[in-house]
């Protein structure tokens, strides 16, 4: 696995980079989760600063909670108000389907996609975009395609919410995600019991060998938790963590996962 240079940030050394994602249906709550965050980021690198690879590294807005995604000015407005609070830090747009587990109804993403990725994307302000794997290879090579060409890496991710595919089917998705131009590659599966978390895990660490693009496997749930804070042990360049409200089941708490990588 080749690694990935992001701003002053790098995926696929071997330490896994910490995510944290930010929630929030109007402006008001957006900024102050959003302040929230970055008092933890404040307190936490106080904490650790002579281990700064445990620092939260990424910021994850789930944009498919506001309320005005669908108004690109008040969209490009809260992006600039995020690059601000979190400017020292990687900024990553998420824009999630009900499908793969987010807030919006299937039919409002169809409308929705282009104009709010071509806004995030042109805005200055992110760092990395959240391309969904499922929105079909025409809209993928579009928004892959114009990220690239605004220097924004691309993490191209697949979400199953219901359980955890064979491994052949993950690494069908793996080698299709890296042929459409993905920069970091995640997948997440739901686990129906440990074998399910063992093996997501197991996978994870032979891909990372035979991929050139960093991977994240991820676990969801309790079942799944090991697989988010085991992430040196299987290769794994990403784990997400929360402040305050997690989007996805299963998030330990930013401090007690960073606690937890340290005595690894």
């Amino acid at each position: 696995m080749s690694e990935l240079k992001v701003r002053d940030f790098v995926f696929g050394d071997g330490t896994p980079r910490i995510c944290v994602p930010l929630m929030g249906r109007t402006e008001e709550d957006i900024l102050n989760h959003a302040n929230l965050i970055r008092n933890e980021i404040d307190r936490l690198d106080a904490m650790y600063k002579d281990n700064p690879e445990l620092r939260i590294a990424v910021i994850e807005w789930r944009s498919d909670f506001y309320e005005h995604l669908s108004d690109t000015k008040k969209l490009a407005d809260m992006l600039k108000k995020l690059r601000d609070i979190f400017a020292d830090r990687l900024l990553l747009f998420t824009f999630r389907s009900e499908e793969q587990g987010g807030e919006l109804r299937n039919d409002r993403v169809g409308a929705n996609l282009e104009p709010v990725m071509k806004t995030a994307i042109g805005s200055g302000c992110i760092d990395i975009v959240d391309i969904e794997v499922t929105c079909g290879n025409y809209k993928i090579v579009r928004a892959t395609t114009a990220a690239h060409s605004e220097g924004v890496t691309v993490l191209m991710s697949y979400h199953d919410t219901r359980k955890t595919p064979h491994d052949e089917e993950v690494i069908d998705k793996l080698r299709n995600m890296e042929i459409l131009g993905g920069d970091i590659l995640k997948i997440a599966v739901t686990p129906k019991n440990e074998f399910d978390t063992r093996r997501i895990m197991d996978l994870n660490r032979r891909m990372v060998s035979e991929s050139y693009k960093p991977i994240v496997l991820i676990a969801m749930g309790e079942k799944g938790v090991k697989s988010r804070f085991k992430c040196k042990e299987t290769g794994s360049c990403l784990t997400f963590a929360t402040v305050g409200q997690e989007s996805a089941p299963g998030q330990l708490e930013a401090a007690d996962l960073i606690a937890l990588l340290k005595n690894q």
